[in-house]
Parts: structure tokens; sequence; C-alpha cells
């Protein structure tokens, strides 16, 4: 049991700040999924057009794309820090929960999008 369960009948309810912190994490690891899918399909295209690799082998979309996704994770290690801990690890477990589940429909959209980008090049 935790602490708070000797003087509270209902557990602390989650922190919106925290929260929304560890939603930018997995934010940030839907935009890496999504520029990498992208960049596999960028150079899967090229060979199959031009018969070689792309130039650089296409870095630059590497690059340019993971740049937005260390800022959205940089800027969501500054709110995680400036919110502090989670007082136990239940409820930093159900923050990392809602977290994912703020962050479903925003990882889906980038995924759609890329889809669509993939299908309309082809």
């Amino acid at each position: 049991m935790t602490h708070y369960a000797y003087l509270m009948v209902a557990a602390p309810r989650t922190s919106a700040v925290r929260v929304f912190g560890k939603s930018m994490h997995t934010l940030a690891a839907g935009w890496i999924i999504s520029v990498a899918w992208l960049w596999i399909a960028e150079v899967q295209q090229h060979l199959l057009r031009q018969g070689v690799a792309p130039p650089g082998y296409a870095l630059n979309t590497l690059v340019l794309g993971l740049i937005p996704a260390a800022m959205i994770a940089l800027i969501g290690r500054m709110i995680n820090r400036w919110a502090g801990p989670a007082p136990d690890n239940s409820m930093q477990r159900r923050e990392w929960w809602h977290a994912f589940l703020w962050s479903v429909v925003p990882t889906a959209l980038l995924l759609a999008t890329v889809w669509v980008m993939i299908q309309e090049s082809r």
C-alpha cells in the first residue's frame, strides 16, 4: 500500500503537466518512426526509379526530420524537470499510460500523413 492510502479514500489524480511532458516524449517517438518510414520509402523509390541510391543516401531527410523530434523531446524533458517526479511508481506508470493515450491521435495523424505522401509519389 502506498503512503497516501492510509489517509485518503481515493488515490491522487495524475498531474496534467507531468502527463503533457511525458506525451511530448511519446510524440517524439512517433515522429522518429514517421521520419524513418519516409526515409526508407524515399530510398526505395529512388532505387526503383534511378537504379542507384540517392545522393548522400538521403541522409538530409533523416537529419532534417530528426531535428524537430529532438526539439520535442527536449521540451518534454524540460517540462518534466520543471514539474518534478510523480509521488510513487504506480502514479508514474499511470502518467505514462495517459501520455501514450494523449499522443495516439497526433502520432496516427503523422503516420497517415507519411502514408499519403508515399502513396502520392508512386
